[in-house]
């Protein structure tokens, strides 16, 4: 390169003593494109420095964000990050800049921006990959346990969190234990404010679900559902993300609530849970859903709300279906309840939907439909 240098230099020197252009190129061993270049170079530009060649690069990135642009954005993340209960993502500040009264970058831009400058949380999520799972059931709620978690001073407590999943309206109750009379009234709370679904998705707490001493007695949160013509859903064990949406929401209600501040007693955290309950349900914006919030999106749950119940009677197991969604392994035992069943060869490795059909007092294993087994099964209803 350093050669190649001293030849542009010796190209004008020549130029400029009167030396012929092709004189030159013979001199040189170049072009006569070469020696126009760089005299062109020399009579444009001058200065010591003219002979060095220039990047290529464009002065300006085609579709490089401008400063201004890229700041706003970063400012605007950072406030909502100090504002209590506010989401950070791309969608809540596109949505904030529009009510600035000022256009928007693009979601992507916005990403882009937020990459580049280290402000977008990763999470990871398991997945059985390649295994069809069985989640067509609509109208669906999911409810979940979070806990237990301590208060300043040792107190302990749990939140009992539900979820729309159609348009996330969710209900948070801070419980100080996990019976299943407790778990019971806040779900029923939460059905005579909001609304009935016709699924009711839980992972396999005890509490959800009855007893160990009788497996087969179902408990009051059961008998609630199957008494208003909700149907339970209790996912496979070990894998929490099929509950993905109350799971992401558990999330969230610890990093934008729980830990976000200090709670002086949980009379107090009992006083703030349905603040943030109803800020989430009116402002945060989900991009499944257009970028709206939970209360802009009418679901059909809404339109069907518990009426006066007295838990205090007991729920008589009536008639439905109670819903278990298990994954065969290679010995092909289901085990529901504590009852033990032998499966086809043909259901290993896949998931079946395990059906307690109550009123039959019988168990259905299904996939796509199809009934591969019918077991006897038998439970007492009172």
């Amino acid at each position: 390169m350093e050669d190649e240098l001293i030849l542009r230099q010796q190209a004008v020197e020549l130029y400029l003593k009167g030396v012929p252009i092709s004189d030159i190129v013979d001199k040189l061993g170049r072009t006569r494109q070469w020696v126009h270049k760089w005299l062109a170079r020399y009579r444009s530009e001058g200065g010591d420095d003219w002979y060095h060649s220039k990047s290529r690069s464009p002065k300006q990135a085609r579709n490089r964000t401008p400063p201004k642009e890229e700041e706003l954005v970063i400012n605007v993340r950072k406030a909502l990050a100090d504002r209590r209960y506010s989401q950070t993502g791309a969608l809540s500040i596109m949505y904030e800049i529009e009510g600035m009264g000022l256009k928007p970058p693009s979601i992507p831009t916005i990403n882009r921006i937020l990459k580049r400058n280290n402000l977008i949380n990763t999470s990871s999520v398991k997945q059985r990959k390649g295994i069809e799972y069985p989640n067509y059931f609509t109208l669906v709620q999911q409810m979940d346990l979070v806990g237990p978690r301590y208060l300043t001073g040792g107190s302990r407590f749990y939140f009992q969190n539900i979820i729309d999943t159609e348009n996330h309206h969710v209900g948070v109750y801070p419980i100080k234990d996990k019976s299943s009379t407790t778990i019971a009234r806040y779900l029923a709370h939460f059905w005579t404010v909001y609304g009935l679904p016709d699924y009711l998705q839980m992972d396999n707490e005890l509490s959800f679900r009855g007893s160990n001493r009788y497996p087969r007695s179902f408990g009051i949160v059961v008998r609630l559902a199957l008494s208003q013509g909700v149907t339970p859903i209790f996912i496979p064990p070990s894998e929490p993300w099929r509950n993905g949406v109350i799971e992401k929401f558990n999330s969230n209600l610890y990093k934008y609530f729980f830990s976000a501040q200090k709670f002086t007693s949980y009379e107090d955290l009992e006083e703030k849970a349905p603040v943030f309950s109803d800020f989430h349900n009116k402002n945060h914006r989900y991009s499944t859903q257009g970028g709206k919030t939970p209360s802009q999106i009418r679901s059909i749950s809404q339109e069907h709300k518990l009426g006066p119940i007295n838990l205090k009677d007991p729920i008589p197991l009536a008639e439905g279906s109670v819903i278990f969604i298990r994954f065969i392994r290679s010995d092909r035992k289901l085990t529901i309840l504590r009852s033990g069943f032998t499966l086809k060869k043909e259901l290993v490795y896949t998931y079946v939907v395990a059906e307690i059909v109550v009123d039959q007092h019988v168990l259905l294993i299904k996939q796509d439909g199809i009934i591969h087994h019918v077991f006897p099964f038998v439970m007492p209803v009172e």
